[in-house]
């Protein structure tokens, strides 16, 4: 990806959703970037909101075609997404962060930020994803949510939105570019290497009920493997399995 086309509004409901209808009209090309300032309706995983406060934190969208990515290798773009939001946040500050599985940025236990990923898929290609992320930076009160937080609250320190954008996008564009002329090659162990909780016992809950056991990894198709006090080890899809934390 040599470059990126920045559109900025004051508000919209979703970013992803502004961006697809845009996709489907045919009036959106590789590389659209949507930033909004106030996103009323922003959408996270499995149909839940995102709360933001206008103009405290960071909700944008982009458009990224890919000419050859296979469908059972669509985990490789939330690797190379969230992977570009570490790197960019850690090149402004010291402060650790974590993946959780699958896609939500942590600091400590707390959320900081997520991302929701939308493939347009073409026969056993994806040809073209709808990329939406959101970063908790400047707010610093979240009502009934416990485990958000925000790198104003995890720092002390207030961030510039835009300068922001622009070092998550220039991480994006090497990320993106490694996994199209790369074929992804060492983002799943990059991934890894942030893996929240990674080798140590944890709780989990899943259809037959709540158990504990150890995060090994990630499957190249994006399934968690967990090995079970038993030593038996079972990977899972998102949303069949929850850790209790």
């Amino acid at each position: 990806m040599s470059y990126f086309n920045m559109i900025k509004l004051d508000a919209t409901a979703s970013s992803n959703d502004w961006l697809k209808e845009k996709l489907l009209s045919g009036s959106c090309i590789d590389g659209q970037v949507v930033w909004v300032k106030n996103q009323t309706k922003g959408r996270g995983q499995r149909s839940k909101t995102w709360v933001t406060d206008p103009g405290k934190n960071l909700t944008f969208s982009l458009l990224k075609q890919f000419p050859s990515l296979s469908v059972q290798h669509s985990f490789l773009i939330n690797c190379a997404v969230t992977l570009s939001i570490v790197a960019a946040v850690k090149e402004r500050i010291d402060i650790d962060l974590k993946l959780k599985w699958p896609n939500d940025i942590l600091s400590g236990k707390n959320k900081i930020g997520g991302v929701l990923i939308e493939n347009m898929v073409k026969g056993d290609r994806i040809g073209s994803s709808i990329i939406g992320i959101g970063i908790n930076v400047n707010q610093d009160h979240f009502e009934g949510l416990s485990n958000a937080s925000s790198l104003i609250l995890k720092t002390g320190l207030s961030f510039e939105l835009g300068d922001l954008l622009n070092g998550i996008l220039k991480k994006l564009q090497i990320y993106l570019d490694q996994l199209v002329e790369r074929k992804g090659d060492g983002l799943l162990e990059q991934y890894e290497n942030y893996l929240f909780e990674k080798g140590k016992l944890s709780s989990f809950q899943d259809a037959s009920g709540k158990f504990q056991g150890t995060i090994i990894g990630v499957t190249k198709n994006g399934l968690l493997k967990i090995q079970k006090s038993m030593g038996e080890v079972s990977s899972y899809s998102h949303g069949a399995i929850q850790m209790i934390f």
